[in-house]
């Protein structure tokens, strides 16, 4: 073999015997010594040379208990930073609950303190134009605007043909919503709206007669729809967004001169 070496000596040179590191001395090994040597044969020392990486040792004991003590200490770290790392989110998630609480009563308070109220309104005049018989006619209506809410103004938006009248069920024309400025408990707002008649269709003979009759006063039952968005505002802040819808049912002694509001009935929405 390569990896042997064999070395010739004579049979007592201690010096020999004693230079094979290799093989330590035990009870077992003193027997093995100690035979004879085979007849015919001379007394020889063998050297083998044996590659380190195949050279396998068992590690002592102690190595387990370092290598154990090792990987414990490696577990309690973990445990520790793991410990850390759920205080931590806990006290985050504290935290946040706690601002999410006082946001949210903070919303509720504003929302009990600042509810809208829906704006109220009435019809104060009416006037006619007619410029003769049978041409389309204008009406004039005004109203008044009273704001419920003591700590919000209104701030009406103009909207295009957002006033209605109609007689029965028969539309006597369209008109343009004014934009309109309201202070908190306003209760003096005076606007006026102008409905002009629709040029295909003709005016409606009660209505007609109602106008044109200057002796004889007919009274007319009428009705006003009104629609505009609004926005409820403290100061600068614009709380709320609304749409407003107002119907007001009303009854005029006459359509002529003189026109004077017998009855009326105004409700507004918000939504």
């Amino acid at each position: 073999m390569e990896d042997e070496r064999v070395v010739a000596s004579s049979a007592g040179d201690p010096r020999l015997l004693s230079s094979t590191p290799h093989a330590p001395t035990t009870p077992h090994n003193n027997r093995l010594m100690n035979l004879p040597p085979p007849p015919g044969h001379p007394l020889a020392t063998y050297v083998v040379q044996v590659p380190k990486d195949q050279i396998y040792r068992v590690p002592p004991p102690e190595n387990a208990g370092i290598v154990e003590r090792h990987r414990e200490a490696a577990k309690n770290k973990g445990k520790k930073s793991k410990g850390k790392c759920s205080r931590y989110l806990i006290c985050i998630a504290i935290v946040l609950l706690v601002i999410g609480v006082l946001v949210s009563g903070a919303i509720a308070a504003v929302y009990f303190i600042f509810t809208p109220k829906a704006p109220n309104f009435t019809v104060s005049k009416l006037h006619v134009k007619q410029q003769k018989q049978g041409s389309p006619p204008t009406y004039d209506v005004t109203l008044k605007a009273k704001n419920p809410n003591e700590k919000m103004g209104i701030h009406y938006k103009s909207d295009e043909d957002g006033a209605t009248l109609t007689f029965w069920t028969k539309n006597l024309g369209f008109g343009d919503f004014p934009g309109l400025e309201q202070k908190p408990g306003d209760d003096s707002s005076i606007f006026a709206i102008k409905i002009r008649a629709l040029k295909t269709k003709a005016v409606p003979p009660n209505v007609q007669k109602s106008i044109s009759d200057k002796k004889t006063k007919r009274q007319i039952s009428l009705k006003l729809k009104l629609e505009s968005p609004l926005v409820f505002n403290v100061w600068f802040l614009k709380l709320w967004k609304k749409d407003m819808t107002v119907n007001c049912a009303f009854r005029v002694s006459t359509m002529a001169q003189g026109t004077k509001i017998l009855s009326q009935n105004c409700k507004t929405k918000l939504s």
